[in-house]
């Protein structure tokens, strides 16, 4: 049976793995973010150059969306 102390220092050890366990999660989830905003405004101005029609972009924006989908199972 553990002590007091051990008990605390567990606890300790396990609250500080799972805040870094977050933090982790969160700057992951803030470069996907930064990521994916660039890869849409990249998107944007490739559309307002071509002057592509509504459908050209639903087709890119669908072509978009399966390369996405491809890295996230890629990693």
């Amino acid at each position: 049976m553990p002590t007091i102390g051990q008990d605390i220092s567990n606890r300790a050890a396990a609250e500080s793995f799972e805040y870094v366990i977050n933090l982790a999660r969160n700057e992951a989830l803030a470069d996907a973010a930064v990521l994916f905003s660039g890869q849409l405004d990249r998107l944007a101005t490739d559309v307002a150059i071509r002057e592509l029609s509504a459908v050209e972009i639903i087709d890119l924006l669908r072509q978009e969306a399966e390369n996405w989908k491809n890295r996230g199972m890629d990693s």
